[in-house]
């Protein structure tokens, strides 16, 4: 599912129309990149950052590890985790069946990873010797502001177009200046909640 689709941005703009849909679907897509960008997301293992649910292989690393009580967590570098596809714990990173954990032997919450007691293994300071495969990212339905956000941009981007590249344009009354192409302060406020900071 897209941010938005083409109706919803033409609903606003109502100089769009059906025709135009296959670069307002186009649109969407860069503006999803763009977000997603603003907010940190690591590329995934395929395509363009999104703020969708997309599969990252990470190697969480000393770094992303928890001390003393919270040893067992790892905060993973993604947006938040829907599903976990596996755990491996492998100094020699070979990441055979030997080296995987079972779905019971950990919980999944936010972007965190927890080892529960009990585990196979202990998370391990080595190098990528830590590999987590997630699915991570938004469902987009439950989250309407990103939506929203998506189409005033699209909007927006739509209808300063034609000056693109341009610092101002001409009218009849002289000239004004021409709002740059870069997410619009309000769509960047839309998105703060959605920001990955650092753990």
């Amino acid at each position: 599912m897209a941010l938005a689709t083409a109706a919803q941005v033409r609903a606003l703009a109502p100089g769009l129309s059906s025709a135009d849909d296959t670069t307002i679907t186009t649109l969407i897509a860069r503006i999803d990149s763009a977000f997603a960008r603003y907010c940190g997301h690591p590329m995934p293992d395929a395509g363009a950052q999104s703020m969708e649910a997309e599969t990252y292989t990470t190697f969480p690393g000393r770094y992303d590890l928890g001390i003393e009580a919270d040893r067992a967590v790892a905060m993973i570098p993604t947006p938040p985790i829907l599903s976990v596809a596996s755990v491996h714990v492998d100094p020699e990173q070979d990441y055979g069946a030997d080296t995987l954990l079972a779905a019971s032997e950990y919980v999944a919450d936010g972007r965190r990873v927890e080892l529960l007691v009990g585990a196979t293994h202990s998370w391990s300071d080595l190098p990528r010797a830590n590999r987590v495969v997630v699915s991570a990212g938004y469902t987009i339905a439950s989250h309407p502001v990103l939506t929203e956000a998506a189409i005033v941009q699209a909007v927006h981007t739509i209808g300063n177009t034609s000056a693109a590249g341009s610092t101002s344009t001409s009218t009849r009354g002289g000239s004004r200046s021409v709002a740059p192409l870069s997410l619009l302060p309000e769509v960047r406020e839309m998105l703060a909640d959605y920001r990955l900071s650092v753990p």
